[in-house]
């Protein structure tokens, strides 16, 4: 990778999937370049427009809007550091903008119905603990890596749950601590330090838990609970109703922030772009 730029974000704390996740777009981009040119692009060689190219080129393989715009913003991450670096005189990508789709950011399911699911699954007796923990802590706004969290993560009292994330706590009380502890309770025999896991094949233990583990639940709540043909939740969707759900209650973009676990600028441009979104589809918040 181009003048330790893998090694840098190493150094800066990014987890290994992301790591392995920035690296494979990178090497994707430099592989594109090649077969572009008939003689090898230098980094400071390269323009916006071959970024651009990509992008186009990596729409016609019928990526989504919401990965083509991972992929550019790790792309602006490596010509920063390039810059940073004096490798490029001029950053190829800082002026690019990400793709717009409103349809990436309809809300199919409002947060308070989402709400009034997870109540009936708590009462579902054919639901496993598990099940019921996974939909909990979904309609926290939780990611993907955020359910990595360790047994040494959990604090527990009495009627009271707190865990501890990367980048902010949960705290569950009452109805909704009694049901997390019901399951993790069980995770005490399951000899794996995270309390959510995937095991792959011949696995006794299994590792932390991967996003198809987490959607094969939520898609069968979904069956359940949603009408028929309706889209199936995912973290993202629940995520995005509960970041306009609190938006329309008119709380404060701190709280908001705070709530998702990211930085007050980045929840306000999460909160713009759906609001842009749904004042198109003429989107009315259900409270």
């Amino acid at each position: 990778m181009p003048y330790g730029f893998i090694k840098h974000i190493e150094n800066r704390g990014y987890s290994s999937e992301t790591v392995k996740s920035y690296q494979r777009v990178c090497e994707q981009f430099f592989l594109f370049i090649k077969n572009t040119y008939l003689a090898n692009k230098e980094p400071f060689q390269i323009s916006p427009t071959d970024i651009k190219n990509y992008l186009e080129e990596q729409l016609d393989k019928e990526k989504s809007i919401s990965t083509i715009n991972k992929e550019l913003a790790i792309l602006k991450t490596l010509f920063n550091f390039l810059w940073e670096i004096d490798k490029v005189p001029v950053d190829p990508a800082v002026k690019l903008k990400r793709f717009k789709n409103t349809d990436d950011l309809k809300i199919e399911v409002p947060y308070q119905q989402i709400l009034e699911i997870l109540n009936k699954t708590f009462h579902n007796q054919s639901y496993s603990p598990l099940r019921k923990a996974i939909f909990l802590l979904a309609t926290k706004g939780l990611k993907t890596a955020d359910f990595r969290f360790k047994k040494d993560d959990v604090l527990i009292a009495e009627n009271k749950v707190e865990i501890k994330l990367k980048n902010r706590t949960i705290y569950l009380e009452e109805e909704e601590a009694t049901y997390f502890k019901s399951y993790f309770d069980e995770t005490m025999l399951n000899g794996s330090e995270y309390v959510f896991v995937t095991k792959q094949h011949g696995e006794e233990t299994g590792g932390p838990v991967q996003v198809m583990s987490i959607l094969h639940h939520l898609r069968t709540i979904s069956k359940d609970y949603l009408q028929e043909g309706a889209q199936a939740l995912t973290l993202i969707s629940i995520r995005r109703a509960l970041a306009y759900y609190l938006y329309a209650s008119k709380d404060p973009i701190q709280m908001i922030a705070k709530e998702l676990g990211i930085e007050e600028i980045s929840a306000s441009n999460y909160l713009k772009q759906i609001t842009e979104a749904l004042q198109s589809q003429n989107y009315v918040v259900e409270r």
